[in-house]
């Protein structure tokens, strides 16, 4: 995931005994850098307890991003020389079994010094893991780690809202980043280094392109924020909206439906949805509940409001990912940011590569998703490749060496297979693989197969929900804000094809039926969607229609169609059956 320049926080404050490097060499080296040229290392341990020197390390995990992408790799057990806690092992899943045979700290500080170098080192709560590093450096006879340092604990306070908490778990759900184990010290480094490239990104929207404008930027500490000591009773008593604002609610209809939050220039802000508007919008105006540092902003800047209601829910979620298109607003980054989405391209040609990309373009690839996670995509076709031995060629030099081009082709077939759920050949050949390394009492190998296999399962599964979702035919009649109309959407492979306000079936039965059949008609092509993959653009719909449809809440009527084009005059028989409440076939 290449990333580019933009900010709201991050921090590089030192704390007794941690001191950074002094101010004149952090700005001869990295002033003027741009922040995503800048060398960074993530770093993450487990331990036996949490006080260094008294506690002891069980494992070490660095991760080096590079311009956005994480590039190397480096993990290692360590023996405490101690026993580990019960409590310890049940939250890592690091027995002393596994670290029997795993070097001392000493013999593999000098391995993390070389990998860290002069980066630049990342961490979430970044001050314990470089604490515990750098006792033991000095315990040793090293000189501790003097890099400048940034935590991402911080830096996520700062740029990320209307988070429950800012633990490295939550952060990562709320993300989409996926993580293989928390509390193993690889896995959590990797969430990290994907959490700092989503905050350097949304550094650029404060105009923070350099680590020196982020030093400087973190100079400023934002001010305190108070927490209410009391509540209020009724909206009448808050201080948070204007008076207008505050009587204006009496007239949000209770209702399901979408609200538009505009600042002073009528700029839209903020689209959201809701079952209840009133009792949502009412949230805004409350300052009675500690909230976090986006919504805080989003109050503070709403100058005003519209409402626009719906008769269901379904209504609701599908104007609000159109508004969200339409307005772009600043405050919806969750259903903005599609355009990071990314997909598992296969080559179609001699020796052609499988990878994952943002891009999608006419070149003869065959290509699966979107996924949520570039960096989770990227880790599963790197499992994909090694269990299959994939890795591509580009030119006759790298072709050299590689299997037959039959062969080639085959293994190609079987990762093709492998990701669509069609054959079980691959993750069985990895679960031989982690048995026989079990067996040998090779748990490094052991580990590196779980994981591999783990990615793997993974991939399939969210392959077999896109291919589910995408398979929906669907057509819905749910209740419209005019009580003589009912509304009707057409789903077709998950995507909204049409929608149509007919008039209730008992009071305007031959003009739903004909315009019902019309748009059967007319928008009906499920042989032209393509299933099991989507655009960028159609993802949001999926998804809205993928969570609506699991909860099938509101008691609506919902026909299955067939999976092929009304032939003839059957538009009209099909719209007969659905207004009588009859199979369709």
């Amino acid at each position: 995931m290449a990333i580019g320049p933009s900010f709201s926080t991050g921090l590089l404050l030192p704390v007794p005994g941690l001191q950074p490097q002094s101010d004149a060499l952090e700005r001869s080296r990295y002033e003027d850098l741009d922040l995503w040229s800048c060398p960074f290392v993530v770093v993450d341990i487990e331990t036996t307890g949490s006080v260094a020197g008294r506690d002891g390390l069980t494992e070490i995990g660095l991760v080096d991003v590079c311009e956005g992408r994480l590039s190397r790799q480096w993990r290692s057990f360590v023996n405490p020389s101690a026993p580990i806690p019960r409590f310890v092992s049940n939250l890592t899943g690091i027995t002393d079994e596994m670290v029997a045979g795993a070097p001392a700290v000493g013999e593999v500080l000098p391995a993390v010094r070389e990998f860290v170098g002069d980066a630049i080192v990342v961490g979430h709560n970044v001050h314990f893991d470089v604490g515990f590093i750098d006792f033991e450096l000095r315990r040793h006879g090293h000189p501790r780690l003097e890099n400048p340092r940034v935590d991402t604990l911080t830096l996520a306070r700062r740029t990320i809202g209307e988070v429950f908490n800012y633990k490295l778990g939550t952060l990562t759900r709320e993300l989409g980043i996926d993580v293989e184990r928390h509390h193993r010290a690889l896995a959590d480094a990797a969430a990290t280094a994907q959490l700092l490239v989503h905050c350097v990104k949304k550094l650029e929207d404060s105009g923070v392109f350099t680590y020196g404008a982020l030093r400087e930027f973190l100079r400023i500490r934002p001010p305190a924020r108070k927490r209410p000591v009391r509540s209020f009773a009724n909206v009448a008593q808050l201080p948070v909206w204007t008076s207008t604002l505050i009587e204006d609610l009496a007239a949000v209809p209770a209702g399901p439906g979408v609200y538009l939050l505009r600042d002073a220039s009528r700029a839209v802000v903020y689209v959201g949805k809701s079952r209840n508007l009133r009792r949502r919008v009412r949230t805004y105006a409350t300052a009675g509940k500690a909230v976090g540092a986006k919504m805080s902003a989003l109050r503070a800047t709403v100058a005003s409001y519209d409402c626009l209601r719906t008769g269901s829910e379904l209504e609701a979620l599908l104007l609000e990912s159109e508004l969200v298109k339409a307005h772009d607003p600043p405050y919806n980054d969750r259903l903005r940011n599609f355009r990071t989405f990314a997909f598992i391209k296969v080559e179609r040609s001699p020796y052609g590569r499988i990878m994952a990309t943002t891009r999608l373009a006419a070149d003869g690839a065959l290509y699966f998703g979107p996924y949520r996670s570039m960096e989770s995509s990227r880790a599963a076709v790197s499992a994909l490749q090694d269990a299959l031995d994939l890795r591509g060629a580009s030119d006759a030099e790298q072709i050299h060496g590689k299997p037959p081009p039959a062969q080639y082709d085959a293994q190609i077939e079987q990762a093709i297979a492998c990701i669509q759920g069609s054959a079980d050949d691959v993750l069985l050949a990895v679960a031989r693989r982690r048995d026989e390394a079990a067996a040998r009492g090779r748990l490094d190998v052991v580990e590196r197969e779980d994981r591999r296999l783990d990615r793997l399962r993974r991939l399939r599964e969210r392959q077999a929900r896109l291919e589910y979702v995408t398979g929906l035919n669907l057509l819905v009649l749910a209740p419209s804000i005019d009580p003589s109309e009912e509304s009707c959407f057409l789903f077709c492979g998950g995507r909204l094809a049409a929608r149509q306000q007919l008039p209730r079936r008992l009071r305007g039965r031959t003009v739903a039926r004909k315009l019902l059949a019309t748009m059967l008609a007319d928008s009906w092509r499920p042989e032209d969607v393509q299933h099991g993959f989507a655009r960028q653009e159609e993802i949001d719909q999926l998804y809205i229609l993928a969570a609506w449809f699991s909860g099938r809440r509101e008691g609506l009527c919902y026909i299955e169609l067939p999976g092929r084009r009304p032939r003839g005059d059957e538009a009209a028989g099909w719209a007969d059956a659905i207004l009588d409440g009859d199979p369709v076939t």
